[in-house]
């Protein structure tokens, strides 16, 4: 790794430690949160970029995945998630985007008023860390009620008495030189440089969404801060990149291609597994060209434990969502609609909570 990678990545590390903390007092002064794996039901979303609806907006296309979404999880009775980056304030004023999405927020509004909610600021919507900003704006946008919009959050999971280890949830983008360390430059810069030229030429771009090797190496230095920590599970977004146990949904894809084809060496007539193997080449394709990725296999960190996720995100250039749901003791990584574009949650990847923490 070069020199500025280890600089990224220490600043990274140290940013983390400092949220980490903070989370900790918290704790102290509210109390302790708990998940019990078997009562609970969380479902995590992140990274929308709610817009104005015209060129510049990257959430229009999920609109339809989303609403659906939350119409389903609502009647489930799970609590909501909304992990920062929700609404697009750098390129726009919070007034503009919560009056062009307002169904949505009414959607998000009904999970709040029955104490479902809970809700994070990113580095894209860091306004909702002013609590001025969200008495007067975002809680009468989402229909009233009691209403706090947190940094980060460390869950207890439980199974019952056992507690198992702790989740801790953040938006992701702490450390980063573009979306922390030098915010209000890159905030200017979107707003008056990107946002006028995006609308003309209506092209997505979040920084750093379409940015493979950032994201990449972004992913990996908070993975690395995961792994250090013993019985702790980081949860995140910021990168756009769904990640589950820690390894990329395109190298999970990747790792069951790569297994179907050397038993198809062995079963050359077996119809049926062909046909696996043909629907796991064209999804792996698929997000290979959604993430603007050559197909070719890039240089991978070893991932000695599944101490970190991330929910991808609900700005997808082809109108998909994903996110990441904890129920029935399981934590699953999920894309809305399914493969047959029927609104309802496609499982790409699965793993009860005991294997995850008996692994951290």
């Amino acid at each position: 790794m070069s020199k500025a990678g280890i600089k990224a990545q220490k600043a990274v590390s140290s940013a983390l430690d400092d949220a980490f903390q903070r989370a900790l007092e918290q704790e102290q002064a509210e109390g302790e949160w708990v998940l019990d794996i078997h009562q609970t039901r969380f479902v995590i979303f992140s990274d929308h970029h709610k817009g104005n609806r015209d060129g510049a907006d990257d959430f229009q296309i999920c609109e339809r995945a989303y609403n659906a979404a939350l119409a389903y999880y609502d009647r489930l009775k799970y609590t909501l998630v909304v992990m920062g980056d929700v609404e697009e304030l750098w390129e726009e004023w919070p007034q503009t985007v919560l009056k062009a999405y307002s169904h949505t927020l009414e959607l998000e509004g009904k999970f709040n008023q029955d104490g479902r909610y809970l809700r994070f600021w990113g580095n894209h919507d860091d306004a909702w860390s002013h609590t001025d900003l969200v008495e007067n704006l975002l809680k009468p946008a989402l229909g009233g009620g009691s209403l706090k919009v947190r940094e980060s959050l460390i869950l207890h999971v439980r199974d019952g008495e056992e507690e198992l280890g702790k989740l801790f949830l953040i938006h992701g983008h702490q450390g980063t030189l573009d979306s922390d360390r030098i915010a209000p430059l890159s905030k200017f810069a979107v707003r008056y440089i990107w946002r006028p030229v995006q609308r003309l030429i209506k092209f997505s771009l979040n920084t750093p969404a379409e940015d493979f090797e950032l994201r990449h190496a972004h992913d990996a230095a908070m993975y690395l801060w995961s792994q250090a920590r013993e019985k702790v599970v980081l949860i995140a977004g910021h990168t756009h990149r769904p990640v589950f146990k820690s390894k990329p949904h395109e190298e999970i894809i990747r790792k069951s291609l790569a297994e179907a084809e050397e038993k198809s060496l062995k079963h050359a007539d077996d119809t049926q597994l062909q046909q696996q193997i043909a629907e796991l080449a064209a999804q792996l394709e698929w997000i290979l060209a959604q993430n603007e990725q050559s197909p070719a296999d890039l240089p991978m960190i070893a991932f000695k434990k599944p101490s970190y996720f991330n929910t991808g995100c609900c700005s997808f250039l082809d109108g998909d969502v994903t996110g990441l749901e904890f129920s029935d003791g399981e934590i699953r990584l999920v894309r809305w609609p399914d493969d047959e574009d029927v609104p309802k949650p496609k499982v790409l990847a699965r793993e009860t909570f005991r294997d995850v923490f008996a692994a951290c």
